[in-house]
C-alpha cells in the first residue's frame, strides 16, 4: 500500500475524516482568535460528493498582491513546499496553469498533473488532478479580506481520494502536523522570513 502526499500539505490531510465533526463544503467557521493570534486553524471537511478533505486557514500581513504572487510562483514551490521533488509547468495563461509534480511520499513518490484555474485573478484559484497517481484531487487557495487593512486570511482546501485504505491512527497525526506546518511555512515564505527545510 502506497501513501501519497500533494504538494501543499499532502493526501493524508485532505483525508482528515476521523474526527467526530466535519464541515460540509461551503461552510464557514471561522476560528478569529486562532488566526489573529498567528495560529493556524484546521478542520476536516467533507465535499457534498461525499469526498474527504480540510480547511486550513492563516493569516498573513502583506497585501494581496504578494500572496497571490506566491501562490502562483511556480519557480520557488520546492522552496516553499518541501514535499515537492521536482516541478514542471506545462501550460500557463491568464486564465491558469497545467503544473506537473513530483511529490515524495512517506515510502514512495508520486507524480501527477494538476490543472490549476484562476478563477478570480488575485483573489481565489481552484484545482483539479488531470492525470497520474491518485484517483482524485481538487481544492483551492483563496484570499479574504479581514477587519485589519493589513491582513489577509489565506484559505486552502483540499479533497481527494486515493482508491486505497489509508491507517486512521497516521492520517490523524500526520495530516494536522503536516497542515500547521504548511501554513506557518508559507506565511513566514509570503512575509519576507523563509525558514530552513
Amino acid at each position: 500500500m502506497r501513501y501519497a502526499w500533494n504538494p501543499w500539505c499532502g493526501v493524508a490531510i485532505a483525508l482528515i475524516m476521523l474526527t467526530s465533526t466535519v464541515s460540509p463544503a461551503g461552510t464557514d467557521t471561522v476560528d478569529w482568535e486562532t488566526l489573529f493570534a498567528g495560529g493556524v486553524s484546521i478542520e476536516p471537511m467533507q465535499h457534498p460528493d461525499g469526498v474527504a478533505g480540510l480547511r486550513a486557514s492563516f493569516m498573513v500581513a502583506t497585501p494581496r498582491e504578494r500572496i497571490w504572487a506566491a501562490l502562483t510562483d511556480y519557480p520557488n514551490f520546492p522552496k516553499m513546499f518541501p514535499d515537492i521533488h521536482a516541478l514542471r509547468v506545462l501550460t500557463e495563461d491568464e486564465r491558469g496553469a497545467d503544473i506537473a509534480y513530483e511529490v515524495k511520499a512517506l515510502f514512495s513518490t508520486y507524480r501527477y498533473v494538476l490543472q490549476r484555474r484562476y478563477d478570480d485573478p488575485g483573489r481565489r484559484l481552484t484545482w483539479r488532478r488531470l492525470s497520474g497517481d491518485l484517483k482524485r484531487m481538487e481544492g483551492s487557495w483563496e484570499i479574504r479580506d479581514t477587519t485589519r487593512p493589513t491582513s489577509q486570511m489565506v484559505v486552502y482546501e483540499s479533497y481527494v481520494d486515493i482508491g486505497g485504505i489509508v491507517p486512521m491512527a497516521l492520517v490523524r497525526s500526520e495530516a494536522m502536523r503536516h497542515a500547521q506546518a504548511m501554513g506557518e511555512r508559507l506565511r513566514l515564505w509570503i512575509e519576507g522570513r523563509p525558514t530552513a527545510h
